[in-house]
């Protein structure tokens, strides 16, 4: 990211704000709340300070218009959409593409599996290329290059042609899982993140969840070749929708410092006009300035992954959707496999998949518009003090319903419970999905602010790490037993889920730990 963490100093007049707080050792740490607008700094219609300070740009991301600004979140949104969907999708392709390539689950799971690692570890190289040359070119590049992954797909002949494919797909598709956060930063204010990251999120479940159910219908009457080249034309066309209609949200921040001398204004309102014209705005390049060399900013991610905040929301993100991938591969088992009496078809277990969406959309609030209203109360309890940890509150809430999501799924199935019961259990599983997205890259991205790519890029290695191992552990994981596999993961679930409490304990002194090692 390009703005930087805004350093307030103390104000000594004020009773409501304590002498000895020192912002600046702490990114992410800010004042967000002032009630008496001590600070020369721009203001919400209320009492919230503007975070970061929009310059007088009419084209400054922060300013543009309400259509302008949400057209470009939309476009985005489509764009996850439908890669959440393709990626999703494989797992109910699965009993075709054993009987049509003569591929066993344990090498389509090989092919799965490396592309989530792919599309984690390929954000070690598009983060870089997104601060460098704009968003913009990324997204566009990432949806061509996914449109062939799937073209590819779709004429295989064999299942290392097949597997091929999902790899070049983890390639191509990597930036869907961390750059959306990074708009979302470039176009919204602190306390509106929440909000623009929920969209995205839920997006990601739309596509994550209907992906599967549409794809059933598809396989059922037209064979898998339609499934992919359905995603084909479907990423083709986003990529045409990009090239004529997303704008460049990067922009060049000059560190504004609110300072406690002077009076505040008073407004947050977009200036009208701006000064890009049509075809000024289809650039597909920007050249944006590095604090370091384009090198050094790859390489970045790296120096940041052992960091505990991006640990933590690493495996929070991690293992939230490696439920989500275990769902998604085990359902063919589950469902289909005469032991366990349900004996549907392809269509059959598609639909299921209603049941976690239904689940996702329910809790969408929660984990992200919610946690920016948590966020502003918890701010005027603390003198005016927002801190990122705020964010986290909200996984006491979604540990329990996914892993009883878990324990009802797998357990149920193996105890010959009707239908309803591993398909409630899916919906509790997907409930707990837009609360691990939202507190994941909200947390991340607001405790470094001016490092927002490169913790949010590291962080999703992480979490394809784990997505990656739980796809290879799934089967053999299951094979001992559907029951004790799933309550072991619930429990599991369970644990990372609640660890939350210790970084709402430690996470402040992580943050300033971490910028005085890396001069942050």
């Amino acid at each position: 990211m390009d703005d930087k963490v805004t350093t307030l100093q103390p104000i000594a007049t004020s009773n409501n704000i304590p002498k000895d707080l020192k912002f600046e050792q702490y990114p992410g740490t800010r004042l967000l709340v002032d009630n008496q607008h001590l600070l020369h700094a721009e203001h919400s219609s209320h009492d919230l300070v503007l975070i970061p300070q929009p310059s007088n740009d009419p084209d400054d991301p922060l300013r543009w218009s309400s259509p302008r600004k949400y057209l470009a979140l939309g476009i985005v949104c489509l764009y996850s959409f439908i890669i959440a969907a393709l990626t999703l999708s494989n797992g109910v392709l699965y009993g075709a593409l054993i009987m049509d390539l003569h591929a066993s689950v344990d090498y389509l799971n090989t092919g799965t599996a490396v592309g989530l690692l792919l599309i984690g570890f390929s954000n070690l190289f598009w983060n870089p290329m997104a601060l460098k040359y704009g968003r913009r070119p990324v997204y566009l590049i990432s949806a061509i290059l996914t449109t062939v992954s799937m073209v590819m797909g779709s004429v295989a002949q064999t299942k290392g042609v097949y597997n091929g494919s999902r790899m070049l797909m983890g390639l191509a598709a990597g930036p869907f899982e961390q750059l959306p956060a990074v708009t979302v930063n470039d176009q919204f204010f602190v306390h509106h993140r929440g909000f623009g990251l929920s969209m995205y999120v839920l997006a990601n479940t739309l596509g994550s969840f209907l992906g599967p159910l549409a794809s059933g219908f598809v396989l059922e009457s037209m064979g898998w070749r339609w499934v992919v080249r359905f995603y084909a034309i479907f990423m083709g066309m986003t990529a045409i929708i990009i090239f004529f209609g997303l704008e460049e949200t990067g922009f060049t921040r000059e560190i504004d410092t609110p300072s406690a001398n002077g009076p505040a204004t008073n407004f947050e309102l977009p200036v009208p006009t701006s000064k890009k014209s049509y075809l000024a705005k289809l650039r597909l390049f920007s050249s944006f300035s590095l604090q370091r060399s384009l090198l050094a900013t790859i390489i970045e991610p790296l120096k940041l992954i052992l960091d505990p905040i991006v640990m933590w929301t690493g495996f929070l993100y991690g293992f939230g959707v490696a439920w989500l991938v275990v769902m998604s591969v085990s359902m063919n088992t589950v469902f289909q496999n005469p032991k366990y009496g349900y004996n549907f078809n392809f269509q059959d277990v598609g639909l299921t998949n209603i049941s976690p969406l239904i689940g996702g959309l329910i809790m969408i609030y929660a984990g992200g518009a919610g946690t920016d209203r948590f966020m502003v109360w918890q701010a005027r309890r603390n003198n005016g003090v927002m801190e990122p940890e705020s964010r986290i509150y909200a996984v006491f809430l979604g540990g329990p319903i996914m892993a009883g999501g878990l324990f009802l799924y797998g357990p149920g199935a193996a105890a010959g419970l009707p239908w309803i019961a591993p398909v409630i259990g899916m919906a509790l599983i997907g409930a707990g999905m837009p609360i691990v997205g939202a507190v994941s890259l909200g947390y991340v991205t607001e405790s470094y602010p001016h490092k927002a790519g490169e913790a949010s890029a590291a962080a999703i290695t992480i979490r394809n790490i784990i997505g990656c191992c739980m796809v290879f552990a799934n089967g053999p994981w299951i094979e001992t037993g559907l029951r004790d596999a799933f309550i072991t993961m619930g429990f599991l679930c369970l644990f990372v889920f609640w660890s939350g409490a210790f970084m709402i304990w430690k996470g402040k002194y992580f943050r300033g730990r971490t910028a005085r090692a890396l001069e942050l």
